[in-house]
């Protein structure tokens, strides 16, 4: 099956190495480049965390309790306010970012409730819904109204990512590509999560391994899938297998067995070399069939940060950070959720709709 969907751009310029991305990064100017914080959970600290480490600001953190902010209180250029999104009133500082970091029942009404306020330059934590029917919605109702909205995937800000698209470039293309999203479901302690996210755990979880694998080979244009087992809190399958076509010719498949002792891994070929990501945040090649696997140095905005998150609100802020390192559309959001609602045989909407 495959929803109508347009010529994914998640791939963008794949001339740019980590490096390059890297020093791009580091060679901006973000001072001046204000930025409304939504939420100071787990995410939300990092996001902060690498906010002042590339010395954007000014800053507003907002968060739904006072007791998290006690870390940040004081410091330059950071203003907070406890209470909710529901108490911003104050209109944009120019082009000024909003991240939406709240969970993920929340963040579609705090990012409605932001451009009604008039911010117009939006990243959203993903998965942005859980149902793809939603966030299909967002993305037209934002579009019409020229709001710039995108999603945040940052493992397709990962350095590793980056090296692995800049070399599959240089070695002329990938040629196929295989992932895995095997789940360490004896880790999960059921009783941390609400009943809906356990249920459609392969959105809020696993989506991490398939934007990074459509990101490299091309969203999915047509597949066919199989599913079978369960797990008490998971009921609609624990093993899922099976292949197709991106959207750029490329053919894939996949494979996750809850029940076993994989882990998350993207693989994919070229004529000149294969690459493995695992984990996700180095990168493998090999150039002979009977080689050993070597690792690829990729160059990271700053290794203290959590991959990906500097890189992607750097591409954010500037646009000449964003050519080399496109986001994930609301759109593209949408496509690859609903991908993962076949997959993982979900609903694509709400039970009241």
């Amino acid at each position: 099956m495959s929803p109508q969907q347009t010529k994914s751009q998640i791939k963008g310029s794949a001339a740019a190495s980590s490096s390059e991305i890297a020093s791009a990064i580091k060679a901006a100017d973000y001072s001046g480049c204000a930025v409304t914080m939504v939420g100071y959970g787990f995410m939300g600290q990092h996001y902060v965390r690498s906010l002042q480490a590339l010395g954007a600001g000014p800053i507003t953190v907002c968060s739904r309790s006072q007791g998290p902010l006690g870390e940040i209180a004081g410091d330059d250029g950071i203003t907070t306010l406890s209470g909710g999104y529901t108490m911003l009133d104050a209109p944009p500082r120019g082009d000024e970012l909003c991240i939406v970091a709240v969970p993920t029942p929340g963040l579609i009404p705090a990012a409605e409730h932001m451009v009604k306020l008039g911010f117009r330059k939006l990243l959203i934590e993903k998965p942005v819904s859980f149902w793809s029917g939603q966030i299909k919605d967002l993305s037209e109702t934002l579009n019409q109204t020229g709001v710039d909205a995108v999603c945040a995937y940052n493992r397709v800000a990962y350095p590793s990512f980056l090296e692995a698209r800049h070399l599959a470039a240089q070695d002329g293309g990938i040629t196929s590509g295989t992932y895995c999203f095997t789940e360490f479901t004896d880790r999960i302690g059921p009783e941390q999560f609400s009943a809906q996210e356990l249920a459609r755990w392969g959105i809020a979880n696993s989506l991490h391994v398939l934007s990074m694998a459509h990101g490299l080979i091309g969203a999915p244009q047509d597949w066919d899938c199989r599913r079978t087992g369960a797990i008490s809190w998971h009921p609609s399958g624990a093993v899922f297998v099976g292949n197709g076509h991106s959207q750029d010719g490329i053919p894939f498949s996949f494979h996750a067995d809850w029940g076993s002792k994989s882990r998350w891994t993207v693989e994919f070929h070229t004529s000149q070399r294969s690459y493995r990501l695992c984990p996700l945040e180095q990168l493998f090649a090999k150039a002979s069939a009977t080689g050993d696997w070597e690792e690829i140095p990729v160059a990271a905005f700053d290794s203290n940060l959590k991959a990906g998150i500097a890189e992607q609100v750097a591409a954010a802020l500037k646009p000449e950070i964003r050519e080399l390192l496109p986001l994930i559309s609301l759109g593209q959001a949408a496509v690859l959720t609903s991908f993962g609602e076949d997959l993982f045989g979900y609903e694509a909407a709400p039970p009241n709709g």
